[in-house]
């Protein structure tokens, strides 16, 4: 029997620096715990993936999506028996990027990545498990030729 592929919305909020917003997952967690991750979650199955994306932000950062930058190719990926498809998008947002509201319970610290400290999203990952480092060195390689309009 063949499972029905998860479809998953994620954002890059991006800074005026060209730096993407991460945060780490808390170690009560039952998938990923303690590791780096996008803001995203399940598409809902009457939902359209750009809804999904707003809402996401919404609930997890208290921030509203201004713009969408750019689609990146999605990632497909399987957890146990289930199979996923990741869509990723590069966007701005409204509100204050210095004071995310975030989720209680749910994430323990936040980061803004740069070519600089890009290396720390490969903490607690297996080495075949890369998707978020991997995702974010493609969004900032984008953000070297493309400025978002802020």
């Amino acid at each position: 029997m063949l499972l029905r592929r998860q479809l998953i919305a994620d954002a890059m909020v991006v800074d005026g620096r060209g730096r993407v917003f991460v945060q780490r997952r808390s170690s009560t967690r039952e998938l990923f715990p303690r590791c780096w991750d996008l803001i995203g979650g399940h598409v809902k199955d009457d939902e359209h993936v750009l809804s999904a994306l707003r809402r996401e932000i919404h609930e997890e950062t208290g921030w509203h999506l201004k713009n969408i930058v750019l689609e990146l190719t999605p990632k497909y990926w399987s957890y146990g028996p289930t199979p996923y498809e990741e869509r990723q998008f590069i966007v701005t947002v409204d509100g204050d990027l210095t004071k995310p509201a975030l989720e209680t319970g749910k994430v323990s610290e936040t980061l803004w990545v740069d070519r600089a400290n890009v290396e720390k999203l490969k903490e607690n990952r297996k080495p075949d498990d890369q998707l978020i480092y991997n995702s974010v060195v493609e969004a900032l390689k984008v953000l070297e030729t493309v400025r978002p309009p802020m």
